[in-house]
């Protein structure tokens, strides 16, 4: 998390720049960052907060949040969770609290730029948002969108990260550090296919926080987008979890539209290029058809 963020917009830029470059070691193109609107560096209508998911950066689904943005009128804020879009060996330091933190200043940040805020959230960046708008801070977000939500793995060897046991288990199979194949050269950019397996403890902590508390109190409106064939997501997980959703408007859309070899990041120039204006239109209309706006 930055620090104390400054009151005067024209101010956000340099300020967020500051804090990431004192890092040292981010990757460019992952930063955190504002793409401002056309109405310029002013409060507009809308800004769209987006929270990226495991081991992903900023780049996951760009540009979606921008078209949405584009299409009401707003700015676009681009977190960067702690420990990601850096070297991996950054992830054995994360925690839930970190992003937790991330989270909240996002949410900030958006009020700053936007009359409304709309949060979007992938992966385990939709299930940290899920957990933001039970907090106090996230009553006065106008809109939730929840792409591929993480409330539980396909993969349920992962949820034994849970138990002291299994972190012991998981160890013995892959040793201390966790290894994948990145599919092409930008990926292998903007995620992190190495990383110690410790770094696992903290996402699946926030799965099950998350599962365990009272998704019947969200009551602004909320869409949520998955794909049946998700190879990394319990997709019976996520449904169970929509319709514990307390708001009054809420839509669950199936897509079948996206070209992702995964099925998991379902739109965006890295993973699903043609998939992307399809969703993008699909949030606006879920957008625009809320009433009063």
């Amino acid at each position: 998390m930055s620090d104390e963020l400054p009151s005067q917009l024209d101010q956000l830029d340099a300020h967020l720049a500051a804090a990431e470059a004192r890092l040292h070691d981010v990757t460019p193109g992952a930063e955190k960052q504002i793409v401002w609107g056309a109405v310029g560096r002013v409060r507009a209508p809308w800004a769209v907060v987006y929270l990226h998911g495991f081991t992903a950066t900023r780049q996951e689904m760009a540009p979606l949040p921008e078209l949405v943005a584009q299409g009401l009128g707003g700015h676009v804020f681009y977190t960067r969770l702690s420990g990601h879009g850096r070297p991996g060996a950054a992830m054995a330091g994360m925690s839930v609290a970190q992003w937790q933190a991330d989270a909240l200043e996002a949410l900030a940040l958006g009020h700053q730029l936007g009359e409304r805020v709309l949060v979007m959230g992938t992966s385990t960046g939709a299930t940290l948002a899920a957990w933001a708008a039970l907090q106090p801070q996230g009553r006065d977000v106008a809109a939730w969108v929840l792409v591929s939500p993480n409330f539980g793995p396909k993969d349920r060897f992962a949820a034994l990260i849970n138990w002291s046991w299994g972190r012991a288990l998981i160890h013995w199979v892959h040793g201390g550090v966790m290894r994948y194949k990145p599919g092409n050269a930008t990926k292998a950019r903007y995620w992190t296919h190495e990383y110690p397996t410790s770094a696992l403890d903290p996402m699946m902590a926030l799965v099950r926080q998350v599962r365990a508390s009272k998704l019947e109190a969200v009551t602004a409106p909320l869409l949520m987008l998955l794909s049946p064939r998700d190879s990394v997501i319990n997709v019976a997980d996520a449904r169970a979890a929509f319709k514990r959703v307390g708001s009054a408007s809420k839509c669950l859309i199936e897509v079948d539209y996206s070209e992702s070899a995964g099925q998991h990041v379902l739109a965006g120039d890295i993973e699903a290029p043609k998939a992307t204006a399809t969703m993008a239109a699909q949030v606006l209309a879920f957008i625009k058809g809320l009433k009063p706006l």
